[in-house]
């Protein structure tokens, strides 16, 4: 009885250690797939930011009047 309960605690004790490696390397591929998302989120709004750069008052204003005028 004493070696069948040393056997069973062996494996719950290897059983831990496994499930405990196992949520760490979860862990650690959420952490770099969280990362690579924000880089590809990063590079899309740079990429953004190329192709449409900031406009000037006077062009937001050009802009605002034809809406204006569109819409009536």
């Amino acid at each position: 009885m004493a070696r069948i309960k040393y056997v069973i605690n062996e494996r719950r004790l290897a059983y831990e250690g496994a499930m405990k490696i196992h949520a760490e390397r979860v862990e650690q591929a959420a952490k770099e797939n969280y990362t690579e998302t924000e880089k590809v989120e990063s590079a899309v709004h740079r990429e953004a930011q190329k192709v449409s750069p900031p406009l000037s008052e006077a062009t937001q204003a050009t802009v605002d009047s034809h809406l204006q005028r569109s819409t009536t």
